[in-house]
């Protein structure tokens, strides 16, 4: 399928109520789940993407010059679409490369939008209404998560097994995501061409925006921490905040202040899982040990109010 260049940001957002969250944020090792009062933007980002509209209007959203209208839609990975759902409740759940459905929206046709209809849809309204509410939280939020994207992913065709290579890639990435492909690539059998080739194929991910996805998943991963944004991109491995900010806006539709400022985004910490614990129960026994000395994996890293050891002072 092909794909657009990533879009400048554009974004509008409906207003939350007086005294109510402008968003609600739930992250899952493998997911986020988010929910707002209505939004239209134009984004393009390495997540497979459900959205609904929690009052069972239509949305609209614009891909490669198809316009799709429904209730609920499904967003391939790397589709650039603009989403118009201005004044319609929203619960958005992203899915990462390495969810065990991800592959199922990586073969959507074009132009990679697709509408949900029937009891899925109607599943996954239910959740946004009791997350959106705050009725819905911490772990009964993640059980309900799995279930809804389960009974979607079962609508849509199974995808081929994934060449244990690729996977074996992506968690020495997870370990290094700035890692050379030429010092990886011998450690699968393979030349890097070949390397590069078999992931793109297996992921539908560029190598290189996998690695980039990596740190986007470790810069959410600090929401509700309190860092500030210069603390958070160089922990996360960006070069500074101005590239932070490009990137975040580019995949979510505005400036990273808006999701990571807890007066007006409410992150759920409800019963938050150890990504390290959940990382050390995914990881695949056949790769080699980490190197030694070698930091625990930034998307894995779990939060805390702790300021993370940062190579230079933050202001």
């Amino acid at each position: 399928m092909a794909r657009a260049e990533p879009p400048a940001a554009r974004s509008v957002w409906t207003a939350a109520p007086p005294g109510q969250p402008q968003a609600r944020v739930r992250l899952l090792g493998d997911a986020i789940v988010f929910a707002c009062p209505g939004m239209r933007n134009t984004t393009q980002r390495h997540a497979a993407t459900l959205l609904c509209s929690t009052d069972g209007q239509a949305l609209q959203a614009r891909c490669q010059g198809h316009t799709v209208q429904a209730p609920a839609l499904l967003i391939a990975p790397m589709a650039c679409k603009t989403v118009d759902a201005l004044d319609r409740p929203l619960l958005l759940i992203d899915l990462e490369p390495g969810h065990p459905h991800y592959r199922h929206f990586q073969a959507l046709a074009a132009p990679g939008v697709q509408a949900l209809h029937g009891a899925p849809c109607a599943a996954l309204q239910d959740l946004g209404r009791a997350f959106a509410a705050g009725r819905l939280q911490g772990q009964a939020v993640d059980a309900q998560v799995r279930e809804a994207v389960a009974a979607t992913a079962r609508q849509l065709p199974q995808p081929a097994p994934l060449d244990p290579r690729v996977r074996k890639l992506m968690c020495l990435l997870d370990e290094d995501p700035g890692a050379e492909l030429e010092r990886l690539a011998p450690l699968l059998g393979l030349s890097a061409h070949h390397a590069s080739r078999l992931f793109h194929q297996g992921l539908g991910l560029p190598l290189r925006r996998y690695a980039l996805s990596i740190k986007i998943r470790a810069a959410a991963s600090f929401m509700g921490s309190g860092l500030a944004l210069t603390q958070i991109a160089q922990a996360a491995g960006f070069v500074d905040s101005a590239h932070f900010a490009k990137v975040w806006a580019q995949n979510y539709g505005a400036a990273p202040s808006r999701f990571f400022d807890t007066a007006s985004t409410h992150i759920d910490q409800t019963d938050q899982p150890d990504w390290l614990l959940w990382y050390l129960a995914q990881r695949d026994r056949d790769l080699p040990p980490p190197a030694p000395g070698a930091q625990t994996p930034w998307v894995h890293r779990r939060r805390t109010p702790r300021t993370p050891r940062l190579r230079t002072a933050a202001p």
